[in-house]
C-alpha cells in the first residue's frame, strides 16, 4: 500500500530525493514509515465504526469537487447509490468534523434535521426504506481536510506544485463523506475536479472529458467500472507534463494498455526518470504472466506524482513520490493485490503488502536485466530486516486494528509478509503449482476481497498440501528458527544430526517443514532436502563423498540463522530398544526408564507436533516419572543426548 520513507529524510533534503532516479529508499522503509511522523499524524486511531452502516450496500460514488495546487481546501458534492440491505431508517456515513456539511439529500428529497457530530453524519430517513430499496445520498460540503489525507505542497528542485489524496488506512472520511468497511466495495465512480487550467488531475480510471470553464478553470472528468474499496477513490493536482507508454500483455495481444503518467513539468526530471518509467511497461506485461492478466486492462495504469512520501497503489493511477525501479514494481503489484483483491479485515494486511513486496522480489528474479540489486541480495536484506526483532507476528491482532504503525510494520506485513510467500513457494515445491495458485486466487476473488485462510484453502487445494503448520507457525505464530547442526560421515553416509534454538519459543516452539543443507565436499557440493517434523532429528543420505563443510539453507529460501555448525563427531545413536515406557497404552502417570549417562533432556510432543513438557535428566539418572498428560490421545517422547537419542510413541488413555 503506502510506501513512505522516514529514515533517509535525515541524509538528504527532501526536494534533492525527487530528483534522484532510482532506489532512495531502505528496503526496511516503505509506503506507511513516514506517515505516523507527520505534523498533526497519529499512529492509533481513535476510532468508532457504526454497525447500521452494513445497512447498505454502496454501488455508485460521484465526488465533484474544486481543487487547487498547495491548498488543503476543498468544495463541492459526494453522491453515493447504494442498495438497502436492512431496512433504514437513518443514512450514515463518515466526515471529518473539521469539514462543513452545508446540505444533504435523500433520493433528491432535501433533509434539514441531520445531524453532523462524531465524524459521522446522520441522516434521518421516512418513511423506512425497505430491503432492496435504492438509497441516494448526496452532500455538499466543504473545508479545510486534516494532513492526514490530502498532502499539499511544492517542490522547489522540481517546479511541482501538487495536491493530493491518500486515503488509507481511515483516511478517506478526511475529504469526503464514505462508509469506511473492508467488506462492501463501490461497484462504479465518477472523480470530477475543477482546478486552474494550468494543472492536471489525474484520478482512478479514465478521463472522459476535459471541460474548459469560465475564469480559466478546467473540469477533468475521471470514470471507472471495476469495483473498488473505499480508501482507492483519489485525485491528483498538479502542475503536471504527461508522458505516455503502453503495455502490451500476451493474454490480450495486439492490443494494449495505456500507462500514463502525470510528473512534474521539468524536462530534466523527466530525462532522469524516464529509464525507471519505462520499467512500467515490462513490469505490466510480467505480472499479467505471473498473476494473471492486469486487472483494469479496459481502463489504464498510471503515476501521478505527489510529495507523499512514497508511494500509493491507487486503483489504476499510484500517486508517487518518485520512480524507483522497487516502487514502480511495488505499487503495481497492488494492483492485483489490495487492488482487485483486497483484505478483509486489516488482520489480514498481508494480502496486500506482503505479495506487493514479494512482487518487488520477482521483479529482480524474472526481469533481472532491469533491476538494481539481485534476487538474493533483496531477500538477504528482507531476512535481515524480519530478524532484527526476536517475535511478532505477519497476522495483524484485533488489538492493534486502529494501530496504524502496526498494520503498516515495514518488518512484519511487509518484509516478513514476502518472506513467508517466498518459503511457501519453497514448501510448495513446484512453482508451476504457486503460480497457479496466485492466479486462481485472483480469479476466484476478483473485485472482492479475501483473508489469509481464503488463500490458504486456495494454496492447499492446488498443492495437495496441508499448509495448517506452516500458517500456524509463519503466519500466525512469531519469531524463527536457529539451526545448530552436527554433520559427519558414516560408511557410505552423510548424516545430518538437526537441532533448532527458536526466539520466540513460548509462542512458536518450533518450525516444522522443509529445509536445504549443502555438503561441501572436495569434489562438488551436495544439497540435501529434509523433512523436519520434530527437534533433534537425525537424517542421512547415501554417498560416497567426504564433507568438508556445510551451508544452511544455501539458497535463503526462509527466515533462519546459523548457530553451531559441528563435525568430526558421531551422528546420535538410537537406543530406543534399550528405553522402557510403561503403562503404554494406559491412563498414567507414566515410567521411563533408560541406561545411565545416555540423556540429558526429555521432550513430549503432542500428535500436533506442539511441545508440551521438557525435563533436564542428571547424569545418573535412569528413570523419568510423568504424571499426567492433558488429554487422550498420541504423544511421542524424545530423549536426546551428545550422540545418543531414542524416541517413544504414548497413547494416553484418560
Amino acid at each position: 500500500m503506502k510506501k513512505i520513507w522516514i529514515a533517509v529524510f535525515g541524509l538528504f533534503p527532501l526536494f534533492s530525493l525527487a530528483q534522484v532516479a532510482d532506489e532512495i529508499y531502505p528496503i526496511e522503509c516503505r509506503e506507511k514509515c513516514v506517515l505516523p511522523q507527520l505534523p498533526g499524524s497519529t499512529s492509533r486511531i481513535a476510532y468508532y465504526q457504526y454497525p447500521s452502516m452494513n445497512k447498505y450496500d454502496l454501488k455508485y460514488l460521484k465526488i465533484d469537487i474544486t481543487a487547487e495546487t498547495n491548498n488543503r481546501y476543498v468544495i463541492g458534492s459526494s453522491l453515493t447509490r447504494s442498495v438497502v440491505r436492512q431496512s433504514l431508517d437513518t443514512f450514515i456515513c463518515e466526515l471529518k468534523s473539521n469539514m462543513t456539511v452545508d446540505s444533504a439529500f435523500i433520493n433528491g428529497v432535501k433533509i434539514t434535521n441531520f445531524i453532523q457530530s462524531n465524524d459521522h453524519v446522520f441522516v434521518p430517513i421516512a418513511p423506512t426504506l425497505p430491503v432492496n430499496a435504492t438509497v441516494e445520498a448526496l452532500f455538499y460540503y466543504r473545508g479545510t481536510t486534516s494532513s492526514l489525507g490530502v498532502f499539499a505542497g511544492t517542490s522547489a528542485s522540481t517546479g511541482l506544485s501538487y495536491t493530493a489524496t491518500l486515503s488509507e488506512s481511515y483516511q478517506a472520511r478526511e475529504w469526503f463523506p464514505i462508509k469506511q468497511l473492508l467488506n462492501d466495495k463501490i461497484d462504479s465512480a465518477e472523480i470530477w475536479v475543477t482546478t486552474s487550467a494550468v494543472n492536471r488531475v489525474g484520478a482512478n480510471g479514465l478521463l472522459m472529458e476535459t471541460v474548459t470553464l469560465p475564469n480559466g478553470k478546467k473540469q477533468y472528468r475521471w470514470k471507472t467500472r471495476y469495483p473498488q474499496n473505499y480508501y482507492m477513490p483519489s485525485f491528483s493536482v498538479g502542475n503536471y507534463q504527461e508522458y505516455l507508454n503502453y503495455a502490451k500483455p500476451a493474454a490480450m495481444a495486439p492490443d494494449s494498455i495505456l500507462i500514463q503518467h502525470y510528473i512534474a513539468d521539468n524536462a530534466s526530471y523527466l530525462a532522469t526518470n524516464k529509464p525507471n518509467l519505462d520499467k512500467t511497461p515490462p513490469f505490466v506485461e510480467k505480472m499479467s504472466e505471473l498473476y494473471g492478466l492486469y486487472p483494469f486492462k479496459n481502463e489504464k495504469y498510471g503515476h501521478a506524482q505527489a510529495s507523499i512520501g512514497g508511494g500509493m497503489e491507487h486503483q489504476t493511477m499510484s500517486t508517487m513520490a518518485s520512480f524507483g525501479t522497487g516502487l514502480i514494481a511495488h505499487e503495481l503489484g497492488h494492483q492485483w493485490f489490495g487492488d482487485n483483491v483486497t483484505c478483509a479485515s486489516w488482520n489480514d494486511i498481508w494480502i496486500n503488502e506482503g505479495f506487493a513486496t514479494y512482487s518487488e522480489y520477482l521483479m529482480t528474479e524474472k526481469l533481472p536485466a532491469l533491476s538494481t540489486t539481485t534476487p538474493a541480495a533483496y531477500m538477504n536484506s528482507v531476512h535481515t530486516s524480519v530478524m532484527s526483532v526476536a517475535n511478532g507476528s505477519v497476522f495483524v491482532p484485533n488489538a492493534s486494528l486502529f494501530d496504524e504503525n502496526r498494520i503498516f510494520s515495514s518488518r512484519l506485513s511487509y518484509n516478513k509478509g514476502a518472506a513467508i510467500i517466498h518459503n511457501l513457494r519453497f514448501e510448495i515445491q513446484n512453482d508451476n503449482q504457486f503460480f497457479q495458485i496466485l492466479q486462481q486466487f485472483q480469479n476466484q476473488y476478483k473485485n472482492s476481497f479475501a483473508s489469509a485462510t481464503d488463500f490458504q484453502n486456495v494454496a492447499q487445494a492446488i498443492s495437495g498440501k496441508n499448509l495448517s503448520d506452516f500458517f500456524t507457525q509463519w503466519y500466525y505464530g512469531e519469531g524463527y528458527p536457529t539451526f545448530n547442526v552436527d554433520y559427519s560421515k558414516q560408511g557410505d553416509s552423510l548424516v545430518l544430526y538437526v537441532n533448532q534454538t527458536v526466539s520466540a519459543g513460548t509462542v512458536t516452539p518450533f518450525f516444522k517443514g522443509l529445509y536445504e543443507f549443502t555438503f561441501q565436499t572436495a569434489t562438488g557440493d551436495t544439497t540435501v532436502l529434509v523433512n523436519q517434523q520434530f527437534n533433534n532429528q537425525t537424517f542421512k543420505f547415501r554417498s560416497n563423498r567426504t564433507p568438508t563443510g556445510l551451508v544452511i539453507d544455501p539458497n535463503n529460501w526462509v527466515i533462519n540463522k546459523t548457530g553451531s555448525i559441528t563435525t568430526a563427531l558421531p551422528a546420535p545413536v538410537d537406543r530406543s530398544s534399550e528405553v522402557v515406557l510403561s503403562p503404554n497404552p494406559g491412563p498414567g502417570p507414566y515410567r521411563l526408564q533408560y541406561p545411565a549417562r545416555l540423556f540429558n533432556s526429555m521432550e513430549i510432543y503432542d500428535a500436533n507436533g506442539r511441545r508440551i513438557c521438557t525435563q533436564s535428566i542428571t547424569n545418573a539418572q535412569t528413570q523419568s516419572q510423568i504424571e499426567a498428560l492433558p488429554s487422550s490421545g498420541y504423544y511421542l517422547i524424545r530423549l536426546s543426548g551428545k550422540g545418543q537419542m531414542a524416541t517413544k510413541k504414548l497413547i494416553s488413555l484418560h
